[in-house]
């Protein structure tokens, strides 16, 4: 299963230092040479976790230091403007794309479609709007490729750049942008730019990570990850829906859509935000209303298991993931806005295991503190560069930003939205002794959005031979 699918769709690649370079193809013959240079560098799911199982079992006999290991990946997405330069029959592909068998329409619509033409369903308007994006709004340069490069060394991740970036200047390969990200510095670490631990909720995968052997329901060694079918993040396997597996085209079997969001943070305006709706009526300042509004502690200890103050030593973090909200309906704990609920509502009434997604973006831009000059105040943006794999971005990417976290009538009737990526609008926070209205303004803005495919290598290695 893993000898095919990418790197960084089942694993990932977990390191500190990434780019996304954004391409644009000239002619097919070219671009076809192109890829066939740059599919040898592609890493596959298990080279990555392989090295990533070798790299946490080291760690363990170290007591807990990193070892002096260190890899650099590489992984390839197309959009819908790249498989039409690189296929051999596009109106061909693009047919059998919006007429699928085993009902994927809405998943495949999406990927045809593009980001900026769903815009308005996502929120992405006034200063989000797709005119303002730096990539994938109208009247911009095409981008046919998108080429992550992942590494522990910054020095080696320049140097597979530069590598990449010399086969597409020998292939007449542009590069539109180039999207530099990498982790916080020092205590910061782990952490997204409003100061809250990231990353901590991600799926387990049937057939792919090992089960619990006490609850086959949850992946063995993370306490309340749920395992998820397959077929929910890499086309032609069982999902969660029950559809034929076969029924996708061959040639997308052991792929994966991609969705990249580059996302904005006005940290200073969020949390000015806070004070100022913590001043009249929270208990416990602003920290504890953005705790309220994430649903966790700075330190990812959730609301649900630490309702009133943080416990960050607890289980150091083991346990972060390991919660539902059975016990918290009305949201006295939890409020039913806040963001890690309204993206995986760990319900069963929500279908929840249909809407999950891989998440693997990183920060970008110098972290928010104008005492250490340049850089780092309102003199330069800073944010999230939002990356995410799954098979049908309709009914899993989109419906979570769509559905649950800009809804404000979801999970019940003037809940509100989502206060860190929903759109603004007031939002019901119910306290033991009192219910309060708080209105929200949005302070987080998109800035470029694509969706690519990330195909097999087999299906690489077949396009760049112009047999696709």
């Amino acid at each position: 299963m893993s000898e095919q699918i990418q790197g960084n769709v089942l694993s990932a690649f977990n390191k500190d230092n990434m780019s996304f370079l954004l391409l644009n193809f000239n002619e097919s013959a070219p671009a076809r040479r192109w890829l066939g240079e740059v599919e040898p560098l592609v890493a596959t799911t298990k080279q990555v976790e392989d090295f990533n199982e070798a790299f946490s079992a080291a760690r363990r006999e170290r007591g807990g230091d990193d070892p002096p290991m260190k890899a650099v990946w590489v992984n390839v997405g197309l959009t819908i403007d790249g498989l039409r330069t690189l296929s051999t029959d596009f109106q061909g592909l693009s047919e059998r794309l919006r007429n699928p068998p085993g009902g994927r329409e809405s998943g495949f619509e999406a990927f045809l479609s593009k980001p900026r033409d769903r815009a308005g369903r996502l929120g992405d308007g006034g200063r989000s709007a797709p005119e303002n994006w730096l990539f994938g709004g109208p009247d911009q340069t095409d981008v046919d490729a998108v080429v992550t490069v992942a590494a522990d060394d910054p020095e080696d991740l320049e140097e597979k750049i530069d590598e990449i970036q010399q086969i597409s200047a020998r292939r007449h390969v542009v590069t539109v942008l180039r999207l530099k990200g990498g982790t916080l510095p020092g205590a910061r670490q782990g952490h997204e730019h409003f100061g809250f631990k990231d990353g901590i909720s991600q799926p387990g995968v049937r057939q792919f990570h090992e089960p619990d052997p006490n609850n086959p329901d949850e992946r063995k060694g993370h306490p309340g990850t749920e395992m998820i079918k397959p077929g929910e993040f890499v086309l032609g396997y069982p999902d969660e829906h029950g559809r034929d597996p076969g029924a996708v085209p061959g040639w997308m079997k052991d792929g994966s859509f991609q969705v990249l969001r580059r996302l904005v943070q006005d940290v200073p305006g969020w949390w000015a935000q806070m004070r100022q709706a913590a001043a009249h009526n929270v208990k416990g300042g602003d920290d504890r209303l953005a705790a309220k509004v994430v649903g966790r502690w700075r330190s990812g200890t959730p609301l649900a298991a630490a309702p009133n103050t943080d416990n960050p030593l607890a289980e150091a973090g083991s346990d972060d993931n390991d919660f539902d909200y059975d016990d918290d309906p009305q949201g006295l704990k939890t409020p039913r806005f806040a963001h890690i609920r309204k993206t995986y509502p760990r319900d069963d009434r929500f279908q929840d295991d249909l809407h999950r997604i891989m998440r693997r973006g990183i920060p970008f831009g110098r972290h928010f503190d104008p005492a250490l000059g340049r850089g780092h105040g309102q003199d330069a943006e800073r944010g999230l560069l939002f990356n995410a794999h799954c098979a049908d971005i309709s009914e899993q990417f989109e419906f979570i930003q769509e559905i649950w976290a800009n809804n404000v009538n979801f999970q019940q009737q003037n809940d509100g939205p989502d206060p860190v990526i929903g759109t603004s609008g007031k939002a019901t926070l119910r306290m033991k002794d009192s219910t309060e209205q708080l209105d929200f303004r949005r302070f987080v803005h998109t800035t470029g959005a694509l969706y690519a495919f990330a195909p097999s290598k087999r299906t690489l290695q077949r396009l760049a031979a112009g047999e696709l």
